[in-house]
């Protein structure tokens, strides 16, 4: 239907008597003289070159000829002496010798018809007549010679060697003289073609500003043309395109309601047809964003409703599918919100929901998509929070706490203070394989139970999501009080040497929760990585660690023991971690020489340069090192030639199945020999049988540490150990 406007606009822009009168006759009258006068120019222009041309060639077959028979008299002459040379030798009978004087005197002949024509030519002629007698007489001359040669030779007759001087003299004058001409000739023709060439190269620029004045005049016709229309079939054609194009806003149709008042005929009925157009575009365009409107967006807030919020969660799940991350449906409902309605009236319920929607849009900016389904309730939907699910959760949450805090901030309504609380359903989402309806109703019962658990509450629909998100939050509060409430232990792992004997300990801490009982290291310590609170506690350990080196020196059987520090790459990155390793040596009293730090390939990979230089810094304490799980990462030995360690430890996974698996006993034997050759002690770890212990020991392993000779213990149980005889190895 939208077509059948421009259809009868079209009809009525059809051409008419007064609309070629008015912009095309001033054109045509510039058009047709100068394409008259153009022709004549072009025809002209060809005559001089057809001329110019033909002069050329004529000139050049002149000197082509020239050129030939000046050639062919040298032949011709050459042969003659050759000929004579032969007759006074005698190797020519005397038919012979006619025979060859008759072919060159027949020769002769035509080379002389040559020469007439070539004298009568425009070329010679208009250098001088002159020459051309001349070049013709000296021919003649040497002709004559050449006949009584011949006549003396055939009839012996007279002295044939004096003629043939005398042709050679004139053949000698004529060759020069014939020289002389042709090189005459050739400065002439040359003259000739550059005077034809500039005659022909003035007629073209007579031409060429004739065609460009006759150019400007027509360019002057046609602007002037253009000029008259500029105001008047632009403007419509430009209201044309703004009016075809859906997706632009309606021109600005001032210019055209001019048209329609100064002008009559056609140009006043498009100028109308127009205006008439627009005004039916513009009521079309209003009534299709009032549909819009109404079908895609709430009345009361401008916000998206319940229809375009699928069309956006569709979206988002096929964008979340090509990003394999999750995305999150955030669904927000008010608690209690009939009766604060019914307390302030619904204007003001009204007023208070226009609020609320204003504080969420101020969480667009973070990549959320916001739209109200009905009443109270209002969803949320955001893309790519992450790949694990567990950190997306996270993401979302902190999410609905920004949500909690921007609605329940206090209301102005008429002037009285409103204060809500909001309940909030999260649903996780990864995938095409998820359907919308099910998402918003997994949202919807999200909701239910956070009302039904209290108020300003957020639940996952997700049970297990939820109870991980509920246990981490508790634990990581827990775990920031564990140190002021000394929950934290050390246990102490004997290391011995190829005898069993006890050579030192490593240190091992444990969370003892008062409520929880014993958290396991592998709980806690990745959430303290996480947090960052790894550094508090790695500082508290290595404290602990240099009091028990000073207990243990007071008693002879554990005085030489070196101690086993454990040091995460967050810790050992910190600034002042020299400084802390130092300050815990001066306040405890601590050998630094029997504290030994552990730090695996993580604290190596990243700053290597500066790791090294920290290490040598604390080197020069008297501190040993360590490399941790050694062989478990892809950098150690790339960069162990560089660290300025003492020891390497074999990391367990590598001892636990040593007498099943070969790869694991390559690797071992692999390590151990790496240790020797570069000056390393090397000890094993998770040495659990006599088996794990001999092969080891076998192999020239240097020290040991495993259940097989102690279990993690106290401080107490430790120095026990110790005095106890080691182990022997059968």
């Amino acid at each position: 239907m939208r077509h059948g406007p421009l259809l009868s606009l079209e009809v009525t822009m059809k051409p008419s008597q007064s609309l070629f009168m008015v912009f095309l006759l001033p054109i045509l009258m510039v058009v047709l003289p100068v394409a008259l006068l153009l022709g004549l120019a072009t025809y002209t222009i060809k005559e001089q070159s057809l001329q110019s041309y033909q002069l050329q060639s004529n000139d050049l077959d002149t000197l082509v000829q020239m050129a030939t028979f000046d050639r062919q008299l040298g032949d011709l002459h050459q042969r003659m002496s050759e000929v004579f040379s032969r007759a006074e030798a005698t190797d020519l009978g005397a038919m012979q010798r006619y025979s060859e004087y008759g072919l060159i005197n027949q020769e002769l002949s035509r080379i002389g018809d040559s020469i007439d024509q070539l004298a009568a030519s425009p070329l010679i002629f208009d250098l001088s007549q002159e020459s051309a007698d001349t070049l013709q007489r000296a021919f003649r001359e040497y002709r004559r010679f050449v006949s009584m040669a011949n006549e003396a030779a055939t009839l012996n007759q007279g002295d044939p060697g004096y003629y043939l001087q005398e042709a050679q003299r004139h053949f000698s004058t004529f060759s020069l003289f014939s020289q002389q001409i042709f090189e005459a000739l050739t400065q002439r023709a040359s003259d000739r073609h550059r005077e034809s060439y500039t005659d022909l190269i003035q007629s073209r620029n007579s031409t060429l500003w004739l065609a460009l004045g006759l150019f400007a005049l027509l360019i002057s016709a046609a602007f002037l043309a253009a000029w008259r229309i500029n105001q008047r079939l632009v403007t419509v054609g430009d209201a044309i395109l703004a009016l075809s194009d859906n997706h632009q806003a309606l021109p600005d149709m001032q210019a055209v309601e001019r048209l329609s008042k100064q002008h009559s005929g056609p140009l006043q009925r498009i100028a109308l047809s127009l205006l008439s157009f627009r005004d039916t575009e513009q009521q079309r365009r209003e009534a299709e964003r009032q549909v819009h409107q109404l079908a895609y967006y709430d009345t009361l807030t401008d916000l998206p409703n319940w229809r375009l919020m699928k069309e956006h969660l569709q979206h988002s799940l096929e964008t979340n599918s090509q990003t394999n991350t999750y995305g999150a449906l955030v669904y927000v409902d008010v608690d209690e919100f009939k009766r604060i309605n019914d307390g302030i009236g619904h204007r003001a319920g009204d007023d208070l929901l226009k609020q609320m929607a204003s504080r969420l849009k101020t969480l667009e900016q973070q990549g959320c998509t916001i739209g109200r389904l009905s009443g109270d309730e209002f969803v949320l939907i955001v893309d790519g929070l992450d790949a694990d699910k567990l950190k997306a959760a996270e993401k979302a949450e902190f999410l609905a706490q920004q949500i909690n805090h921007a609605l329940t901030q206090s209301y102005c309504l008429d002037g009285h203070y409103q204060y809500l609380n909001v309940s909030q359903g999260l649903v996780l989402f990864k995938g095409v394989d998820d359907s919308v309806d099910q998402l918003f109703q997994y949202a919807n019962s999200a909701v239910h139970l956070a009302k039904r658990d209290g108020q300003n509450t957020i639940r996952f629909y997700d049970p297990a999501v939820q109870a991980q998100l509920e246990t981490r939050t508790e634990l990581e509060r827990d775990l920031r009080l564990a140190i002021e409430r000394e929950e934290f232990v050390l246990v102490y792992q004997m290391q011995v040497d190829s005898q069993g004997r006890a050579i030192g300990a490593e240190a091992l801490i444990r969370w003892q929760h008062a409520t929880r009982g014993f958290v396991s290291p592998g709980t806690f310590i990745p959430l303290a990585e996480e947090t960052g609170l790894i550094v508090p506690i790695g500082t508290w350990v290595l404290h602990a660690a240099c009091e028990q080196l000073v207990m243990w020196e007071t008693a002879a059987h554990t005085k030489d023991l070196v101690l086993a520090v454990n040091v995460s790459a967050k810790q050992f990155q910190q600034p002042n971690f020299v400084e802390e390793v130092a300050n815990a040596l001066e306040l405890s009293g601590a050998s630094p020489h029997k504290l030994k730090l552990e730090l695996t390939e993580s604290t190596v990979i990243g700053k290597v340069e500066d790791t090294i230089a920290r290490m040598h810094q604390l080197k020069a304490l008297g501190i040993s090192f360590a490399m941790d799980d050694f062989g478990t990462g892809y950098s150690s030995l790339q960069y162990l030639k560089r660290l300025p360690l003492d020891q390497i430890k074999i990391d367990q996974s590598f001892v636990r199945d040593l007498h099943q698996d070969e790869d694991d006993m390559a690797i071992v034997e692999t390590i151990i020999a790496m240790g020797h050759s570069l000056g390393l002690n090397v000890i094993a770890e998770g040495v659990e049988t006599m088996e794990h212990w001999r092969y080891l020991n076998e192999h020239q392993c240097h020290a040991y540490q495993g259940y097989y000779f102690c279990k993690p213990v106290a401080a107490e149980e430790m120095a026990k150990h110790c005095l106890a005889p080691p182990p022997v190895l059968t």
